[in-house]
């Protein structure tokens, strides 16, 4: 029973929604059944603490029905009631999350119920708070769509001789329509950068014309995501780049966190992708915008700096020569991130930085600790540890290291290219070892075979090491 879905849900809550789960099925409103509450409360009070006796069949069903002979059938019913009121509880904690969808809500439900009073009420205090929120992002747009409809079709039915002020809903609809279009435009272009692939948006070039000939790019919501578009679709437009990240700074208290770290990672996206294009002067606007971004705390999530940010940032810091910022945001930013990967992610990246700065024997006692998840990571870590024997003069111990790295990458089938850019990098370090000192034919040999092998890692640093 510990691999059944209802376990692994209920102990994937923190222990605080366990807690508010097991209220939410005392409550007569949302579950009648006694037994119910029952095995929920045995369920989060053992999450914790899971074992074959704990969570056996038996174990849940005496929990559930004290007293009671076994019984399968019933214990199966009871365990898809309570996953039931599990997803139920979830829906109303996404519910009661946001206030303003339900507010809307309640606007909807008044009318229908033709509860005049309280819906003046209500709606005025919607109109009141969205007017005191500073967030004007895409969801403002619809949830503000949705109120004046529930005002049109309040009116309409009292006051039906009345005029009736439609502008409203297409203004709000179509802002909302817009800036989604265009965001999901930008993770198209992202995407299709990133792995080659296309999509048919059809109504994307008249949403575009639509904000080039209009008011609509007044609306923050357009104009960020609009700009995005423009930087992305145009690497070379570096006014699209100046825009957005003016535009960004501008309006950082329109938006959530959430989309405010999405969009910081479009414009790092676009910068990358510049880098790329031999845009030297991009590596310094990547490492601006990294530091923007993170002075602001937007690259976070739930308080969680991902692995990848922090190992890019030390890589742009390190690649300008920022070492000493770079050295600090290391060790500031070590506890941010996720406990499961911490020690590793950072040893990996101060091994890296001392690597960068020619320290290699600060290097690699960090380097012979480390221990990744990520196979390309693992592989470089590797290789920096083979370049810094070589480059301390460690050749004793060089030979075994570089026939266990190509033992690893012979038992690694699923490596794709990644596998023989690396062995062809164990080859040919080791046909450099071997090399006869003034055996310029032997020299020749090597560099002849270097040149021709397209698929070889560090291949700048293994020609540097022959001259």
């Amino acid at each position: 029973m510990i691999s059944s879905l209802l376990v692994r849900a209920i102990r994937q809550l923190s222990p605080k929604d366990r807690l508010a789960f097991s209220d939410f099925v005392a409550c007569p409103l949302f579950n009648r059944r006694p037994e119910l509450l029952l095995l929920c409360r045995y369920l989060t009070t053992h999450a914790d603490r899971p074992g074959p006796e704990k969570f056996s069949a038996e174990s849940l069903f005496d929990a559930a029905y004290p007293g009671k002979a076994y019984d399968n059938s019933k214990l199966r019913h009871l365990m898809s009631y309570t996953l039931d009121a599990y997803r139920q509880f979830l829906a109303l904690q996404e519910w009661q999350s946001d206030p303003e969808d339900a507010q809307r809500y309640l606007v909807s439900a008044l009318r229908r119920r033709g509860l005049d009073k309280l819906f003046d009420k209500a709606v005025k205090k919607a109109d009141t708070e969205a007017e005191k929120r500073p967030i004007r992002d895409a969801r403002h747009h619809f949830r503000q769509y949705h109120i004046q409809q529930e005002k049109l079709e309040f009116k309409a039915r009292h006051e039906r001789s009345a005029k009736l002020n439609l502008q409203p809903l297409p203004d709000e609809l179509t802002a909302f329509y817009v800036s989604e279009m265009l965001r999901h435009g930008c993770s198209a272009l992202m995407h299709q950068a990133v792995a080659g692939q296309t999509y048919q948006m059809e109504l994307l070039d008249a949403v575009i014309s639509v904000v080039e000939k209009g008011s609509l790019i007044q609306s923050p919501a357009v104009a960020v995501y609009y700009h995005t578009y423009r930087m992305l679709q145009s690497p070379e437009d570096q006014d699209a780049f100046e825009q957005v990240k003016s535009l960004l700074v501008r309006h950082e208290k329109q938006f959530g966190q959430e989309e405010m770290r999405g969009l910081y990672l479009m414009v790092i996206n676009g910068c990358i992708r510049r880098m790329n294009a031999g845009h030297k002067a991009f590596i310094r606007e990547a490492f601006e915008v990294y530091r923007l971004a993170l002075e602001r705390g937007f690259l976070t999530e739930n308080g969680i700096l991902s692995s990848f940010t922090y190992k890019n940032i030390i890589r742009i810091g390190a690649a300008l020569g920022e070492h000493a910022w770079t050295e600090q945001f290391i060790e500031q930013q070590r506890a941010a991130l996720h406990p499961r990967e911490r020690e590793n992610t950072y040893l990996y990246n101060r091994a890296f930085l001392y690597f960068e700065k020619g320290d290699y024997a600060q290097a690699m006692p960090l380097l012979q600790q480390v221990d990744l998840d990520d196979p390309l990571n693992s592989l470089h870590a590797r290789r920096m540890l083979v370049r810094s024997y070589v480059e301390l003069d460690e050749f004793s111990a060089l030979e075994s290291v570089l026939q266990s790295f190509g033992s690893l990458l012979n038992r690694q089938k699923n490596l794709g290219y990644h596998r023989d850019l690396n062995l062809n990098f164990v080859r040919f370090t080791q046909r450099l070892l071997k090399l006869p000192p003034g055996d310029q034919a032997a020299r020749n040999s090597f560099l002849h075979d270097l040149q021709k092998e397209k698929q070889v890692a560090e291949k700048e640093w293994l020609l540097e090491k022959l001259r």
